[in-house]
């Protein structure tokens, strides 16, 4: 008898040990969550694991990263297959009015903050190559020989808009005997360093590694894109913006200022996740700015008075709480 009455006192004892150690387990923080990100080799992808650290350092949140883009995104939040995600303000209206590119509407779509640095789209393509602009390219369609992101992908929705100001599109363009390649930004650079491709349009933080990759064992060019093109992209949510001169050293014309289209990055999380968590995250990220830069230099431009500014989607009470305690919102 007193056997048994040990064994069950020993069975209570680690039954209370056990759920005090969850709830401790709870309490500091150590839960797991998902960042859809951007393609490998790009920074966004960068930025989300540099910023999943710093999370994970300060509060115990164990943040995974994972590939995505604005156009996947979307839904990866919406339905709750990411908890975290970048996103650029023209595709989060269009996702949550159901408009172009997004054939529905997506609710659960909440911000953290906007102003994590700009996406510039960079069109490169190889020294040797003959054309110095954009135009002279599409005039021919056989001379076209791209690499761009996945097919629904923002960088390639964005493409497509590029193909439409030149009243063409891929069918076109191979019946021509033109190539077009799809691709991570790694898989551009190995294709366009390898010779396999001529140029490559990509949307990427300043200053991107595929960029500097590329440009370091190959000659390369950024073509800037002409005023025409950018005023019909302005229509879709772009901005007219500049790849400043000495960004990138080793591009053949790096030492210009480069002409472009650019996209705001927004920090958005599932309107589901709890108000505590979105707290510690927000808070983490605007009380550690001077760390940012160290994960990526685009995020040298983010300041917490503005990440309140121009949003796209409702604030998620648990970011709201934070900034209205630091006063940055009324």
């Amino acid at each position: 008898m007193k056997k048994k009455l040990l064994i069950l006192i020993l069975f209570v004892i680690s039954a209370v040990l056990v759920g005090c150690s969850s709830e401790n387990a709870e309490s500091n923080g150590s839960q797991s969550l998902t960042w859809a990100s951007g393609a490998q080799g790009g920074g966004w992808y960068t930025m989300a694991g540099g910023i999943s650290s710093l999370i994970k350092e300060e509060n115990g949140i164990n943040i995974s990263t994972i590939p995505g883009g604005s156009l996947q995104n979307m839904p990866f939040i919406a339905k709750n297959e990411a908890q975290l995600a970048w996103m650029q303000p023209p595709f989060i209206q269009a996702g949550i009015e159901g408009a172009e590119p997004f054939d529905q509407k997506f609710d659960k779509v909440s911000i953290i903050g906007n102003g994590f640095g700009t996406n510039h789209f960079h069109f490169v393509i190889n020294e040797k190559s003959p054309y110095n602009s954009i135009d002279e390219i599409f005039k021919d369609l056989k001379n076209v020989s791209i690499a761009v992101t996945p097919v629904n992908n923002s960088d390639e929705w964005v493409f497509k808009k590029v193909l439409e100001f030149y009243k063409t599109d891929y069918d076109e363009i191979k019946a021509a005997g033109g190539k077009i390649i799809h691709g991570s930004y790694q898989e551009q650079t190995d294709a366009l360093r390898n010779g396999n491709i001529e140029s490559v349009f990509s949307q990427l933080s300043l200053p991107a590694a595929s960029i500097t990759e590329a440009s370091v064992s190959k000659k390369i060019k950024i073509l800037p894109l002409s005023e025409e093109l950018i005023s019909y992209l302005e229509q879709f949510g772009l901005d007219s913006n500049t790849i400043p001169a000495g960004t990138y050293q080793d591009v053949v014309n790096g030492n210009e200022d480069i002409k472009t289209a650019s996209m705001g990055n927004v920090l958005t999380v599932n309107s589901d996740l709890d108000e505590e968590t979105v707290y510690n995250i927000t808070k983490t990220i605007n009380e550690n700015t001077d760390k940012l830069i160290n994960i990526h230099a685009s995020l040298s431009v983010y300041d917490p008075k503005n990440a309140i500014l121009n949003l796209t989607a409702p604030l998620h009470p648990g970011a709201e709480k934070y900034y209205k305690e630091k006063g940055y919102l009324k």
